[in-house]
């Protein structure tokens, strides 16, 4: 796209860009970036206040036990044109933050998949950027915070920032402000798309959207145990980032990563529309599954199984307050049976195996199980309880360490003997996870949860 210089500001510009400060100010979970017009002579500039953060990829997945992280950069609403220079200045007694240029998996050019960081110092800076982007900032640290200028060489984005951004001025936005990309925010969501996704769904309901977005993140932290009972549970400071991938991949469709979450053109509408995340949402509420994902019962055999905990809360909520298909009463096209009409007839089978046995939705019934045995509350305790414990994950490959994890874990949180129930699915109880619930002393359930049907 060619260059195109920014309009000089207006008074209502000037309000405009306040008013985006407000928002992030107001809500201090989300990117907690303060933006207003700064006064100065010689050239317009924005100014950010921003509060330090824990790091995302060191200490919140040491508290959380999670796999993948959230991401650690705060948006500013601003883009970057390619190989342009732009002046930023760190006010003095600040910690001095680091600037990042371009959302990750944004751009079609391999060289600038990744997001570039440049370290700042105090005083002024001078950063170009070969390849342009949008413009974050990021300041890990326990306390403290960062005051930082942007020159006006950056260009302000169609953003939208539920709670302050009227669905009139984000239309105007759209029509006035040529970026590749615009951003939408909310205190926990971070929704970066390219200009033409924008245009292609420009007639939604973007409070609606971005509200529903909020619902969803919230249903996943529950089934986590992020309740804010206390520091250790409360949910954390870093939104999530989904980001519209600028192409389709053979093969591909939609993936999680530390960081963020990406989702190609060919399944955007789902992304992108109230209808689609509310009915047919379950690829975004699966990739959000993947950064909840706790290590220590996960092993690589169940890493598209038990991102499905999460997926299947989702989707039970939206199926009685918008219709959604409840996933596990979906008729296979081949069978014609559902999942909660197949897997159970399988249990307890000579030769029964977890892994080879059952299909991909099959598998999720023994964890629907679970919760319908011993109540709602199942996963949040034992993800608190890993929370708390940290116990021993081994590494991604160790299949016997994680699943006996799996089956003593699930026993210690119901507080009964499950080795019978997962026995019965096809899941190993080794000698070991054996010699753990003779320690436990645990009782058999007072229902055999393999009975449950729905």
């Amino acid at each position: 796209m060619p260059h195109v210089r920014r309009p000089l500001h207006t008074r209502r510009r000037i309000l405009s860009a306040a008013a985006v400060g407000a928002a992030m100010t107001a809500v201090p979970t989300a990117t907690a970036v303060a933006a207003s017009r700064a006064a100065t002579t010689e050239e317009p500039s924005y100014t950010f206040v921003i509060q330090a953060l824990p790091s995302a990829r060191t200490t919140e997945l040491e508290r959380t036990q999670n796999s993948l992280s959230n991401t650690e950069l705060r948006t500013t609403g601003f883009y970057l044109p390619a190989d342009t220079p732009l002046n930023v200045i760190v006010h003095q007694g600040s910690l001095a933050p680091t600037l990042v240029v371009g959302a990750p998996d944004a751009d079609a050019r391999k060289e600038f998949k990744a997001s570039r960081q440049y370290p700042l110092q105090l005083g002024r800076n001078t950063i170009t950027d070969a390849g342009g982007g949008v413009v974050y900032v990021k300041l890990i640290g326990d306390t403290g915070e960062a005051k930082v200028s942007l020159g006006d060489t950056v260009q302000p984005m169609p953003y939208f920032v539920l709670g302050r951004t009227s669905e009139s001025e984000f239309q105007r936005q759209l029509d006035e402000r040529t970026t590749p990309y615009a951003e939408l925010v909310a205190p926990h969501t971070l929704i970066t798309i390219e200009r033409n996704s924008a245009l292609t769904y420009r007639t939604e309901n973007h409070t609606t959207l971005l509200s529903t977005y909020e619902e969803i993140v919230r249903i996943e932290d529950q089934v986590s145990g992020f309740d804010g009972s206390s520091p250790l549970h409360a949910r954390q400071p870093h939104p999530y980032h989904f980001v519209g991938y600028p192409s389709a991949i053979t093969g591909v469709g939609a993936y999680a990563t530390h960081g963020h979450m990406s989702f190609p053109p060919p399944i955007q509408d789902r992304m992108l529309t109230v209808e689609g995340l509310r009915t047919r949402g379950w690829g975004v509420y699966h990739e959000l599954g993947h950064q909840h994902q706790q290590i220590t019962y996960k092993p690589s055999s169940l890493t598209e199984v038990t991102v499905n905990i999460y997926s299947l809360a989702a989707n039970a909520v939206f199926s009685t307050k918008y219709g959604q298909q409840p996933r596990l009463h979906a008729p296979d096209a081949k069978t014609g049976l559902t999942p909660w009409q197949s897997a159970p007839g399988k249990l307890r089978q000579p030769g029964v195996d977890y892994g080879k046995t059952f299909d991909a939705y099959e598998k999720l019934v023994m964890f629907e199980q679970l919760r319908l045995a011993f109540g709602d509350s199942f996963w949040p305790n034992l993800h608190k309880v890993v929370r708390v414990e940290r116990p021993y994950a081994g590494s991604y490959t160790d299949e016997a360490l994680r699943l006996r994890n799996l089956v003593v874990l699930s026993s210690r949180t119901a507080g009964y003997d499950l080795r019978d129930f997962f026995r019965a699915w096809g899941v190993p109880v080794d000698a070991e996870a054996v010699a753990q619930l003779d320690a436990l002393d645990l009782n058999l359930p007072p229902t055999d949860p393999t009975t449950i049907r729905q």
